[in-house]
């Protein structure tokens, strides 16, 4: 069995050498027959290119990254050295020449940090070689392309250098070596690190790498490193402690990071970063950006997990977060966008929550909260009444007075449990908390006597509904007489 391991071993290592055998060729033979074209310049130079492709493609191909990432290595190491040795033939006009050459340090760049193991010596080896030279031939034509890879070859693993290492482990530095390191990596090979510590899980790591490129003052804001130093917190730092880190940050700060991630794809991101920035607004009772941030969360959560329960239940966790109405309120008004009628009980629920909370000399806050249990719950003639006499309770005015009148004039209506929105549960709690705002209990109490003590409550102003009241008796009597008059006489 071992044998015939070590004889497929020998046979795939051979067949990938004469591959790689006549990818040289192949680019040999471009790179003669761009040396020897008799077109224009920038003709050749387009044709050059399109060629390059088609061939690292067909070479590339056969072979998959997250199965044999080695092979696509010696790839990337023939290639650029082909396209260095191109270079000086290549017309600058050809917008593809320089794009080609960032695209194939790209791609090799990201191809070794994704590497977990060492690559064997003699590969690591050729492609120095190919870097070192490929780097001076450019750079003789001012090309710095080739910089990261060069970064990237100079220790014996992409991830040894100790610096990097000391970074990632948090351990005390001296700044001018974290800086020097920072200088000569550059923020786009940074990215790419941080990039991969964040595919691999190691949330922490690329925290701790994004933390020293954002505080790095030479890179002057280029890169996103505090946005990613952020979300990588929030991924891997528990909750209190992820508090505190982020205390100081500016929430319109955090709702651009937010957009910008939110342009780039990364839903999950924007998600984590703005769900930490809500809960920390909750938590302080800062209603600043709240809402900004309760928008954003919602379209974003709905995005990421379409499921109504899982929305509902992430509302109901912030709920109890919340210290102030203002930012159930919120929430009530993001599900009712988001879910309509299947998300009613929550809100109902939130209402509840939101009246407990309220402090006796919060009388607007409650009315608020009144008047949205009304809209949530339109044709339910008793808690509307319930809501309006809750209201008027708060500030027994002429105007609520009146607004309380017209709804005990109205035909009370029977109650069906088994059509109601709401469950009748979660009505009967709603009562019970109304009741702990009245002063007394209207529940058997006709219109006659609940008449009588809101009276009681409006003090001189119940002149002024007597006024009015009498004004209208007086009304409908004329209005009898006349009809009286106009009688037929028999």
């Amino acid at each position: 069995m071992a044998d015939e391991e070590a004889e497929r071993e020998r046979g795939t290592k051979i067949g990938t050498e004469k591959t790689i055998l006549s990818l040289r060729e192949r680019l040999q033979e471009l790179d003669t027959a761009l040396k020897d074209s008799p077109e224009s310049p920038f003709h050749s130079a387009t044709e050059y290119c399109q060629k390059f492709c088609e061939v690292l493609v067909e070479f590339g191909a056969q072979w998959k990254v997250d199965v044999d990432p080695l092979p696509l290595l010696e790839v990337y190491t023939e290639a650029i050295l082909s396209y260095a040795r191109a270079t000086p033939y290549l017309s600058s006009e050809c917008e593809n020449v320089p794009l080609i050459l960032e695209r194939l340090t790209l791609s090799c760049a990201e191809l070794l940090l994704a590497q977990t193991e060492l690559v064997p010596s003699a590969l690591w080896e050729r492609f120095q070689s190919s870097v070192q030279t490929s780097h001076s031939l450019l750079q003789q034509n001012g090309n710095s392309q080739l910089r990261m890879l060069c970064a990237l070859s100079k220790e014996r693993g992409v991830w040894s250098n100790s610096t990097l290492c000391h970074i990632l482990a948090n351990d005390a530095l001296q700044m001018d070596k974290v800086h020097e390191f920072l200088a000569l990596e550059g923020p786009v090979l940074l990215e790419l690190r941080v990039k991969q510590l964040k595919n691999s899980n190691h949330f922490e790591k690329a925290a701790l790498l994004a933390k020293q490129c954002a505080e790095y003052p030479e890179f002057g804001g280029r890169g996103n490193f505090t946005q990613t130093y952020l979300v990588c917190l929030c991924a891997a730092e528990p909750q209190e402690q992820l508090m505190q880190k982020i205390s100081e940050v500016d929430c319109k700060e955090v709702l651009e990071m937010v957009c910008n991630l939110e342009s780039d794809g990364d839903d999950r991101g924007a998600l984590s970063l703005c769900s930490a920035f809500l809960a920390r607004q909750l938590l302080q009772s800062d209603v600043y950006c709240a809402w900004e941030l309760t928008l954003f969360w919602s379209k974003l959560l709905k995005r990421v997990e379409p499921s109504a329960q899982v929305f509902l239940d992430r509302c109901r966790r912030l709920s109890r977060l919340s210290k102030t109405v203002y930012h159930i309120l919120f929430l009530i008004k993001v599900v009712q966008a988001e879910l309509q009628d299947e998300g009613l009980p929550v809100c109902i629920e939130m209402c509840i929550q939101a009246l407990r909370m309220a402090s006796s000399n919060e009388g607007n806050v409650k009315a608020t909260i009144c008047k949205t249990i009304s809209c949530l719950l339109p044709t339910d003639l008793e808690v509307k009444r319930a809501c309006q006499l809750t209201e008027f309770l708060l500030e027994p005015t002429v105007d609520s007075y009146y607004a309380v009148e017209a709804l005990y004039n109205e035909p009370d209506q029977k109650q069906d449990e088994n059509n109601s929105p709401v469950p009748y549960s979660l009505r009967c709690e709603l009562f019970l908390v109304f009741k702990t705002l009245w002063p007394f209990d209207p529940e058997f109490l006709d219109w006659k006597a609940l008449k009588h003590h809101c009276l009681v409550l409006m003090g001189e102003q119940s002149s002024i509904v007597s006024s009015i009241d009498k004004l209208n008796d007086s009304k409908n009597l004329d209005e009898t007489d006349v009809n009286l008059l106009n009688l037929p006489i028999m």
